[in-house]
């Protein structure tokens, strides 16, 4: 177990066996016993890291218990825990290497993000039982599995277990502690026979596991107060349901986290796979049931027609943003198939975004088209309807452009937690002032979708909550939106960078079919009341200069015809240059978010731009403490 502050600077000595064969990098954290370094192995060119046994607990019995921790992981070789690669000593220090993992701990993730997805925690709890039974079946019980000893691969999200420091003598005289007593973060997590110094088996980290699934659940700890309090707690009390403090919790997987928490351990699973079964099963009858409600229409389901909407839409952005990456202006409409037979009666929302991803769509694209047919908050019902050919050719040619959405993107260089916390600071505040409204697809870090309102211009000068200096005359953000009659943008994260150097892209994005059916209409009422009003003008000039209608009749075409190419040629060329225009202050909006980071990094944390006025709601505010 690493904690996030590394150790004062006059405990931590690097052996000179270490910086003979890694470059050191950087600190990690440190532990019970060790600091832990992130380095680069010379010889391997790989990165590691490395424990080194910290000066003030260099004890004959803490270097052989330090030296007990490699050799005990370094006997287990499996997918789900962390390897040793070596272990040293020199000039009486130790010290040992281990796989670095390039990610986040399962205790981060809830500390940021509170109570997780059901099916995120089953595989994670999943992977955690099948490396405990690994070991168990070597005789190894770790005695201190909690999230912060639990860590999930960025790329693919893998779960890894690590730190087995206190995995020894099952009874010797610190069975209870970690190594420097720090008992805080690990006295929530202990077994009853652990915490009563009693033997010990597989079911001690069966239960330890089941309080890690209650806690990921729902963001509770089944016992609460001072180390001594909880401890007593875990032996003399039994813990309650999950669902009690989590009601929301499917029953089939709440049951199996409940019988973790049995405070016999007979009473629990038998073992670490028994566990991995129970909720992969808990899994499918939850899945099963939800089947069985969509038939009888319980539960959401898309018509043939807004599953086959959903799929066009969410390839189409998906091809847009391709086409951003690669700079180009133009924008196919066409999309791509979904894949496979389609039912032909109704589908559950899951199955169609298991679908669009099978077929490779990315899910940040199906949560995107998700988070826009959504917009109207009325499930079941398209919030725009898709655009049919004729009308996609209408666009094309009066409004001059084969785009459907508009979308920016900027790499900020922060990490996508502080990337977060810059959104919501900075989009909500003048002069942009959008208004959280919902976020789609889970959380914003996990690839969720962030909704934001653009104020309606003209409403918003009416009520005074914006002036029309501060829009400006043909500029800004709020202005040229409602030029195009976009009234929502959707904000999507994306990690990039390393742990080192971490790094987000911002994703900005925008549904402009609504406002082309809009624009499209207005184009035609202009060029239809120009034209009438130029025929009405032609006549009579030309029946007073030629005498005869028939003859006045070409004239007054020919103007007519002029005017309505007139009209639509420059309608055309004002909403290409609104489209434009909404480009560049979508841009300016993420250049503030680098902007802003710049301003802290040189000034320190400055106060936060106000909020929108509370006329718009105090929802705003709630969601974007939420997401911070």
């Amino acid at each position: 177990m690493t904690s996030p502050l590394p150790a004062p600077q006059s405990e931590i000595v690097i052996p000179d066996a270490v910086r003979a064969a890694f470059d050191i990098v950087r600190p990690l954290g440190q532990g019970g016993m060790g600091s832990v370094w992130l380095a680069r192995d010379r010889m391997l060119d790989r990165l590691v890291a490395i424990k080194v046994l910290l000066t003030s607990a260099a004890s004959e019995a803490t270097r052989d218990r330090f030296l007990r921790e490699a050799r005990t992981a370094a006997k287990l070789s499996h997918p789900h825990i962390v390897p040793v690669h070596r272990a040293d000593e020199s000039n009486g220090q130790v010290w040992f290497s281990m796989g670095f993992v390039e990610g986040e701990s399962l205790g981060d993730r809830i500390r940021e993000r509170g109570a997780l997805p059901v099916t995120d925690v089953v595989r994670i709890m999943r992977e955690t039982a099948w490396a405990l039974a690994y070991a168990h079946a070597r005789g190894v019980i770790h005695r201190d599995v909690k999230p912060d000893n639990i860590l999930i691969d960025r790329e693919s999200g893998r779960t890894v277990v690590t730190d087995f420091g206190i995995a020894r003598d099952l009874r010797s005289t610190d069975a209870r502690l970690t190594a420097d007593g720090s008992v805080l973060g690990t006295v929530h997590y202990m077994s009853p026979e652990q915490a009563s110094d009693d033997a010990l088996d597989a079911r001690s980290d069966v239960y330890s596991l089941g309080v890690v699934g209650f806690h990921a659940l729902s963001n509770r700890l089944p016992f609460e107060g001072t180390p001594n309090a909880v401890l007593v707690s875990h032996v003399t009390k039994a813990a309650p349901s999950l669902r009690s403090v989590a009601p929301m919790i499917p029953g089939p997987i709440a049951a199996v986290i409940d019988k973790c928490l049995a405070k016999e351990p007979g009473a629990r699973w038998e073992n670490a796979e028994a566990l991995a079964d129970a909720l992969g099963k808990a899994l499918d009858e939850v899945v099963t049931a939800e089947r069985s409600a969509v038939s009888a229409g319980s539960v959401e389901v898309l018509t043939e027609r807004d599953a086959a909407a959903l799929w066009q839409r969410a390839a189409q952005l998906q091809a847009e943003a391709a086409h951003r990456m690669e700079r180009s202006v133009t924008l196919g409409t066409s999309s791509r198939e979904a894949g496979g037979a389609m039912p032909t009666d109704a589908y559950r929302l899951k199955d169609v975004e298991a679908a669009a991803v099978e077929a490779g769509i990315s899910r940040q694209f199906v949560a995107i088209a998700l988070a826009e047919r959504n917009a109207a908050g009325n499930a079941g019902a398209l919030a725009v309807a898709p655009l049919d050919v004729r009308t996609e050719r209408r666009i094309t040619t009066m409004l001059g452009t084969t785009d459907r959405s508009i979308s920016v993107s900027r790499v900020i260089k922060a990490s996508p937690k502080a990337t977060l916390q810059l959104v919501g600071r900075v989009f909500t505040a003048q002069p942009y002032m959008l208004k959280v409204t919902e976020i789609v697809n889970g959380h914003p870090l996990d690839g969720g979708i962030l909704r934001f309102a653009v104020p309606n211009l003209y409403k918003a000068m009416s009520e005074g909550t914006i002036a029309g200096g501060m829009v400006g005359t043909a500029h800004g953000l709020i202005y040229q939106c409602s030029v195009l009659d976009l009234a929502s943008l959707n904000v999507t994260l994306k990690a990039r960078g390393s742990a080192s150097s971490p790094e987000c892209e911002v994703i900005v994005s925008g549904d402009l079919r609504d406002g082309q059916r809009k624009n499209l209409k207005a184009a035609y009422w202009s060029i239809g009341g120009v034209t009438t009003l130029a025929g009405g003008v032609t006549i009579p000039i030309g029946l007073k200069l030629l005498g005869a209608l028939t003859l006045a009749s070409p004239i007054v075409a020919g103007v007519a015809i002029v005017a309505a190419f007139g009209t639509g040629v420059g309608y055309r060329a004002a909403f290409r240059r609104a489209l434009r225009k909404v480009r560049e202050e979508m841009d300016k909006m993420l250049l503030a978010l680098q902007q802003h980071l710049d301003t802290q990094a040189l000034f320190g944390d400055l106060p936060a731009p106000p909020l929108v006025p509370q006329r718009h709601g105090d929802d705003n505010a709630a969601l974007i403490t939420m997401i911070s």
